[in-house]
This record gives C-alpha cells, sequence and structure tokens, in this order.
C-alpha cells in the first residue's frame, strides 16, 4: 500500500518569507564557536505523539553562555494538558491556551538556532519532538547537527555519574548550582552550564571539533548496542 504524502502546510507570505531564509546547518565547526543548548516541555512521555508545549534555548559561545538574546516560546493547544501533567512541566492552563500559534512559534525557536548544531540532555527526546512539531506546522525538516550531552558526559568523564543518569546527578558531580529546573528555559540553561563543564575535558582529550564529538557519540552507540 502506498500512503499518501501529508500536504504541505500553507503558510501565510509574511511565514513563507521567513522560512525561506533560514539559515543552512552547520556541518562542522570548533569548540569555541556558537552552539544552541535547548530543552522542550510536552504533555507526555511520547515525544512523537504528545503535544509540544514549550520551547526553551540558549546559546554559548567562545565558552561561555550568552544571556541574550534567549529563546522562551509556549505553543498554543486546543485545550490544556491533564492536571498530573501540569503538576510535571508547571505551564499552567490559561498559559496553554494563551500561547503563540504553532507556527510561529516554531519559527522563533528556528530563527533563534539558526545553523548551529543543537545540544541537549536526552536529545533524541527534544528532537524529535522539535522534528515533528515542525514538519505539521511549517512542513519542514530540521537537518542541524544535534549532540546528546547524557552520551556525550559519560564519554569524557568514565567516573562520572555514568550512562542513564538524570540531569540533576552531572549537575551535581560539577557541583553546578542549579536555583530553578524542570522549565523549559531554566533546564536549558542548566545542560548549557554541563556543556561548560564538559569542554575542557573534550579538548584535554584532542577533541576540538563538532565533526571529533558526533563520531565519538556515534561509536558509543554501536559498542553499547545490545546484541541482535
Amino acid at each position: 500500500m502506498i500512503w499518501p504524502l501529508r500536504p504541505r502546510p500553507r503558510l501565510p507570505p509574511a511565514l513563507a518569507a521567513r522560512v525561506r531564509v533560514l539559515a543552512t546547518p552547520v556541518a562542522e565547526q570548533p569548540l569555541d564557536e556558537r552552539w544552541v543548548v535547548v530543552d522542550v516541555e510536552t504533555g507526555g512521555l511520547n515525544p512523537r505523539a504528545d503535544p509540544l508545549l514549550a520551547i526553551g534555548a540558549v546559546a554559548v559561545s567562545g565558552g561561555a553562555i550568552v544571556m541574550a538574546p534567549a529563546c522562551e516560546v509556549r505553543l498554543r493547544q486546543r485545550e490544556a494538558t491533564a492536571t498530573d501533567n501540569i503538576l510535571v512541566h508547571g505551564i499552567t492552563t490559561g498559559q496553554q491556551l494563551a500561547g503563540a500559534e504553532a507556527a510561529e512559534a516554531l519559527l522563533e525557536w528556528l530563527e533563534f538556532a539558526g545553523g548551529s548544531p543543537r545540544l541537549a540532555y536526552h536529545a533524541e527526546f527534544d528532537r524529535a519532538a522539535l522534528a515533528r512539531a515542525g514538519l505539521a506546522s511549517l512542513g519542514l525538516k530540521d537537518r542541524a547537527v544535534w549532540l546528546d550531552l547524557a552520551v556525550l558526559a559519560p564519554l569524557l568523564l568514565p567516573a562520572g555519574p555514568g550512562f542513564g543518569r538524570p540531569l540533576d546527578d552531572w549537575l551535581a558531580h560539577f557541583r553546578i548550582p542549579v536555583y530553578q529546573r524542570h522549565g523549559a528555559l531554566a533546564d536549558a540553561y542548566a545542560t548549557a552550564q554541563l556543556w561548560l563543564a564538559l569542554l575542557p575535558l573534550a579538548r584535554a582529550q584532542g577533541l576540538a571539533r563538532l565533526g571529533q564529538l558526533t563520531r565519538l557519540c556515534r561509536q558509543a552507540r554501536w559498542l553499547r548496542a545490545d546484541p541482535a
């Protein structure tokens, strides 16, 4: 059976013009160039099915977090998530119903991120949620490079908390103070602080470029894969 192709969303001319000038993804760069650290909040634990509620992102450049501008957007929902879910992500019913239209919110995120590589903790969750929303609202595939700090951190520091540990364990290991957690922008900022702590470890091991880190993470997935 041949499944019909999903029709491309019809965007207002102003939004379509903004889509056309989005930056081309960077394929290679040194560690001191611009990176974008991102975190998302969703209406559940399945990024391929549950609604995307919020995006938070900060840039890191020259070995420092760029405090402004940052990206923090909430996507308007047709109906709010359940109360139990709100207790997890903290986005109230009113905030969910008053957010930005999905296409506008996603464009704001993509314009902020540009072509820079994306960093996240458990990055596949964030990547999948953003990819699904971007395709549905903009008809756009984001082809940027992603790095998962949940994989990279234990590779660079085998004596640390290890694979599969929550972000809080790594923040505690590096004694990174956390004043707020479990909001998209706050978690992106905390993840950016972890990235800064990992940079000297990468350089000490002769890892100075994006391509080296992506190859390291790719090799680790092969080594950790369960035998067939």
